[in-house]
């Protein structure tokens, strides 16, 4: 029975990762894969879909939707002032046209560590990035993996971030969101060199090759309408990551929800001369939750599926056997996380499912939490940015209009190569560091 149910569990991510490629809902997805892991775990579907399903989706949310709300608000300011097509703008600037993919990979990841939701930056930024491919006559191709690492690497788990992953690590393993600075910082350089590096590569063997822009229906130019200045679009994201992070008193100014929105606030104020249409701030705030509403609703229902596998048999042999498989313990930590992550299809709810249990079982081990905490982090963003991953499958079919078999492959070098890297990284350092109390 417990073979069985190990190979259910590989069997629902199969259908996670068929079901997304062929774009099915997330929820026609995340059920299937459950009742997949239910029947051969040995557990009824009642249980599985009504109790465990149910459980694991009301929980996610219940524990995040303050943080996901603020940060699509935050996002909301920035899609109607310009603000995100501002801060990109700035970066091309600065690094000139030759460089811009990588402005554009570098100012993405800036407004992710504000706070900024990534779904929205991926709409804001993609047809900025449109211009720039067309006249660098660079592969369209290329594109949501760049939006993909901007969003996914680095500014996602990286210290200070303000985006919901970085504040369920911070709650998780007791730790705040600046938490194992050195080791962190070191892990973020590491994947920043790497997507910079993979990028050139990819860049130069497409020019070699004669590969150029190819343009689609899709690809309407941009308007001309005038943009913030990019310097002060730049200023609410500078006052969200200092009031979620500074401390008076050993605590900080204000929690990650409510220093995102206090940064909305300050985008809207700052930038709402420049409001693109006609329609009332009130009503674009209700937008703002509703997109929240939809986020978060996928992620939990991703979350769910790993509450369901969890339930199973196969998952607490495959948890002990990896705990307990000797050698660094941050690996079969890195493991024990890239299972529950790739299951669920996404860093955010794997990591909230899993990071309790592994922070109890190092925890009693006597290892340092933090450390531990960013290892889980960073490998989520491995094994959650598989094909199955929503964010993933959103921006290749929903923004880019392409598909897999052209995009997925920039995605996979840009953002999960450059998180494995990361966690490699990050664990020769602590283990020279000293990862016990």
């Amino acid at each position: 029975m417990t073979a069985v149910s190990i190979i259910g569990i590989f069997l629902g991510l199969a259908v996670l990762i068929f079901c997304s490629m062929k774009g099915l809902s997330v929820f026609i997805s995340a059920l299937l894969a459950s009742v997949v892991i239910a029947l051969t775990g040995g557990i009824s579907l009642e249980s599985a879909l009504l109790t465990d399903f149910m459980t694991g989706f009301v929980n996610f949310i219940t524990g995040n939707f303050m943080v996901f709300a603020a940060g699509a608000l935050m996002g909301k300011a920035y899609e109607i002032t310009g603000g995100a097509k501002a801060v990109a703008r700035l970066f091309i600037k600065l690094f000139t046209v030759r460089f811009a993919p990588y402005a554009i990979f570098l100012a993405i990841v800036v407004m992710t560590w504000g706070g900024i939701a990534g779904f929205v930056l991926a709409f804001s930024v993609f047809p900025i990035a449109v211009e720039i491919f067309r006249e660098a006559d660079l592969p369209r191709s290329m594109i949501p993996g760049i939006v993909i690492a901007g969003c996914c690497t680095i500014s996602s788990w990286g210290p200070g971030s303000a985006q919901p992953v970085n504040n369920i690590y911070a709650t998780n393993f007791q730790t705040s969101l600046m938490g194992a600075p050195v080791p962190s910082i070191i892990m973020a350089v590491a994947s920043l060199l790497v997507t910079c590096l993979l990028l050139a590569v990819l860049i130069g063997r497409a020019r070699a090759r004669g590969k150029g822009f190819v343009a689609t229906k899709w690809d309407v130019p941009e308007s001309d309408a005038a943009l913030p200045n990019g310097i002060l679009a730049l200023i609410p994201l500078v006052v969200a990551l200092v009031t979620i992070n500074v401390k008076v008193n050993g605590k900080a100014i204000l929690p990650t929800a409510f220093g995102i929105f206090v940064g909305a606030v300050v985008a809207i104020l700052l930038m709402f001369r420049h409001k693109s249409d006609d329609k009332a701030l009130v009503a674009h705030i209700g937008d703002a939750f509703q997109n929240a509403l939809t986020s978060i609703g996928n992620t939990a229902a991703m979350a769910a599926v790993g509450t369901v596998a969890q339930s199973v048999v196969g998952f607490s042999f495959l948890l002990n056997a990896l705990v307990g498989m000797g050698g660094n313990p941050l690996i079969s930590a890195a493991v024990c996380a890239g299972l529950i992550c790739g299951v669920t299809g996404g860093a955010t709810g794997g990591t909230s499912l899993i990071g309790p249990t592994l922070a109890g079982i190092y925890g009693d081990m006597g290892l340092n939490l933090s450390m531990v905490g960013r290892i889980v982090n960073a490998t989520g963003h491995v094994t959650g940015t598989l094909p199955n991953c929503g964010f993933i499958n959103t921006t290749i079919t929903g923004i880019a209009h392409d598909t897999y078999s052209a995009c997925y492959k920039y995605s996979f070098a840009f953002c999960t190569l450059a998180n494995l890297c990361a966690v490699i990284v990050g664990i020769i350092v602590m283990s020279i560091m000293g990862f016990y109390i």
